[in-house]
């Protein structure tokens, strides 16, 4: 498929439904923290943005909070980054995924989507 088809049907790229999900937290990378807001979150990672950007395929650890029911919890994930996109002058967008086969990740984000807008950012492919 030609870059100009994968365009018109961007629904082939995308696995999973996105929700749109924005909270402050902070990403570690390579030894250094830097501060992050969310913009949406999938089974399979959320999308963020940064000041800085991120090496892709690095490792990182984010940490937010969010309010998950009745409570404020805090949420730490392992990540791997999988693109990192300048967005003019509002800094990095960095696509994150988080490992599913890790339990308690898999039962943070379940809980985030179930919390989340029913309103989809994208439809899943």
């Amino acid at each position: 498929m030609s870059a100009h088809e994968q365009l018109l049907h961007p629904e082939t790229r995308r696995k999973e439904r996105r929700y749109v999900f924005r909270r402050r937290g902070t990403l570690t990378a390579v030894g250094n923290t830097v501060a992050i807001r969310t913009l949406d979150v999938s089974a399979q990672g959320m999308g963020v943005m940064s000041a800085i950007p991120i090496k892709v395929g690095a490792s990182c650890a984010v940490v937010l909070d969010a309010l998950l029911g009745a409570r404020i919890v805090q949420l730490k994930f392992s990540c791997t980054a999988i693109y990192c996109t300048l967005v003019g002058t509002e800094g990095f967008r960095i696509g994150l995924y988080i490992d599913g086969s890790v339990e308690a990740h898999q039962q943070q984000l379940q809980r985030i989507i179930a919390t989340c807008s029913t309103l989809a950012i994208r439809e899943p492919g």
